[in-house]
């Protein structure tokens, strides 16, 4: 919906400039028929009226919509008789202009100026309700109808010229698009296979490292099979042929009271309770 509006407000403006330089050159028109002075004053009113729009359109492009459209309405029924009527260029002109409402609006808004449009049309062609409104002006000529009418289309010229151009424009910049997608698609499809390449890889090396971590598990329980093993052997003779040592020194240090063999006796049973005690904290650091 900001494309539409974007491209809505873009012809606006064009169409803008465009007003002016018409109701410019139709005031010269008017001037040099000798219009009547009320003519004159209101496509004055008119111009002021356009500078006031294309300074408006910008910030506030309904407001400026609306009272563009309306001022030309207003300005065909009261310029209706004066222009020729249906033999003049003022028909002409609200055909072009109800085409460029269809370019520069949508929704709500264009189908109400689209209504009002239809109904000075339906008025003018049934009834004389709006005739009223104007004043037939009799120096407005065959040569008046045809300078009203070339102009008109040269103005449908140049809105159908700035539509084409606006077209390839947009084709070029949709062209333009669309190879900078495919080139991101085509890099992005890169990158999948590499996610997917380094995925592969991912999966590989995490087997690997599962493998080494059940292999380590394994030898890690094996050399607990081994120390616990060891620790029975530790229990269950080392530390019981060494108590049975200890028992004998008690005994024939009992027996025996003799000062020399009583030493070595008491070195030979240091030894063997620090033996021990080394087998003990093997024990404890096993367990």
């Amino acid at each position: 919906m900001d494309i539409i509006h974007r491209f809505e407000e873009r012809v606006f403006h064009y169409g803008l400039i465009i007003a002016f330089i018409f109701r410019l050159v139709r005031l010269v028109h008017e001037f040099v028929i000798d219009s009547p002075t009320s003519i004159l004053l209101l496509g004055a009113f008119n111009l002021l009226l356009l500078a006031l729009i294309y300074y408006l359109h910008r910030k506030h492009f309904k407001v400026a919509f609306i009272i563009f459209y309306f001022q030309i309405l207003i300005t065909s029924i009261l310029t209706w008789n004066n222009a020729g009527g249906w033999d003049g260029g003022v028909p002409y002109l609200l055909l072009v202009v109800m085409i460029a409402i269809v370019i520069t609006s949508h929704g709500f808004l264009q189908v109400m100026t689209l209504l009002a449009y239809g109904a000075a049309i339906v008025l003018f062609s049934f009834t004389t309700v709006l005739n009223s409104y104007s004043a037939f002006n009799s120096k407005y000529s065959l040569m008046s109808s045809e300078i009203d009418f070339f102009v008109n289309t040269i103005v449908l010229i140049l809105i159908t010229y700035y539509l084409k151009e606006n077209f390839f424009s947009f084709r070029e910049s949709v062209e333009r698009t669309n190879s900078r997608l495919k080139k991101s698609s085509e890099k992005l499809m890169e990158q999948t296979d590499q996610l997917h390449q380094q995925q592969g890889e991912l999966n590989i090396l995490r087997n690997d490292l599962e493998e080494m971590i059940l292999g380590k598990v394994n030898e890690s329980q094996r050399k607990a099979e081994i120390l616990k093993e060891f620790a029975f052997v530790n229990s269950h003779h080392v530390r019981a042929s060494l108590a049975r040592v200890l028992g004998l020194i008690d005994l024939i240090e009992i027996e025996d009271k003799r000062k020399s063999s009583t030493s070595a006796l008491h070195r030979i049973k240091k030894d063997a309770q620090e033996m021990d005690a080394i087998l003990k904290k093997i024990d404890t650091i096993i367990e």
